[in-house]
């Protein structure tokens, strides 16, 4: 499904709502690049539009720099002492089961971008868990409502507001998890976290555990956030979620070849990042035409990857 088909059937109160997020994505935008980002905005034909949200922006800011920090302490601390300190623990190490696929979408819910990932799953068939943030699930709970309702979705807690639990107190990350859980307690039935930008703690590890909460990692950075309107990542950002250097300008090649390489296993996206919705139909087709299969992160298969 291309993002234009969905526009043309799109309700009139969500078409608002998307007016909204293109013109917040304009507004983010320096004077610099403005004339370059429309015209790399398409609004019509096969090619789809920017949408982002307005904190798309500010975020893909956060993550880049909470990425680089991640790959500098992991250059420079040696693998035993992160290991005591329950650092770093997101990226699985085990082999997915063999051509197996678990989609995952962390940041939502949001307007529009939720709706037509549903869509795209329904059109194929194919199941997904959805990581909400509990003030967006506050927010927006018609959209969370949709996800529940589908025949191919999970939904997971994301924390409250997603922080990067490396900056805050043990008391702080506590208060993320537990009021993040009380609102999505009721349809978050298989108890599933994922940390914020992927950096876990030991004393919210406990934590968890005491509340029978699995924690999700990933075997497949989709690295959404770096791929940028021109659609390449730097050295940096690349080294950060394993863009081969042939890949850094091409987000679609990446997933495949990510995903080739794994031979399956957790691929983590993002709704608000709009590479995502961009090429999400072409990723699920094309490893649905090699043979992969996607399951849930209920199934069996996935159960021994959650800690």
């Amino acid at each position: 499904m291309e993002f234009s088909d969905y526009l043309k059937n799109m309700k009139p109160h969500t078409f608002h709502l998307l007016c909204i997020a293109v013109a917040s994505t304009f507004a983010f935008t320096s004077p610099s690049h403005a004339a370059d980002q429309t015209s790399t905005t398409p609004t019509t034909g096969s090619e789809v539009n920017n949408v982002q949200t307005p904190n798309t922006k500010d975020e893909t800011v956060k993550i880049k720099k909470h990425r680089i920090t991640k790959l500098n302490e992991r250059l420079t601390t040696d693998e035993e002492t992160l290991k005591k300190a329950c650092r770093f623990e997101s990226d699985i190490p085990m082999a997915p089961p063999a051509k197996e696929v678990a989609l995952t979408f962390d940041d939502g819910p949001e307007p529009v971008q939720t709706e037509f990932i549903l869509a795209v799953l329904k059109k194929h068939k194919v199941p997904a868990t959805f990581f909400m943030i509990g003030e967006k699930v506050q927010a927006h709970p018609d959209l969370v409502k949709l996800v529940k309702e589908s025949d191919y979705t999970l939904i997971a807690n994301h924390s409250w507001s997603h922080p990067n639990f490396h900056e805050i107190s043990p008391e702080e990350q506590a208060i993320e998890i537990q009021k993040s859980n009380t609102v999505s307690e009721s349809f978050n039935t298989h108890k599933l976290f994922r940390y914020p930008y992927g950096n876990s703690s030991c004393e919210s590890n406990q934590l968890l555990k005491s509340m029978d909460q699995k924690i999700v990692g990933w075997h497949v950075d989709s690295c959404d956030w770096a791929f940028d309107h021109k659609g390449s990542v730097d050295i940096k950002e690349a080294l950060t979620c394993g863009v081969l250097s042939q890949n850094r300008k091409d987000y679609l090649e990446h997933v495949i070849s990510s995903v080739h390489a794994h031979n399956g296993g957790i691929v983590l996206m993002h709704e608000i990042h709009p590479n995502t919705l961009k090429n999400l139909d072409q990723i699920i087709t094309r490893l649905l035409a090699e043979g992969y299969v996607f399951k849930s992160l209920a199934d069996d298969d996935f159960q021994k990857f959650l800690r």
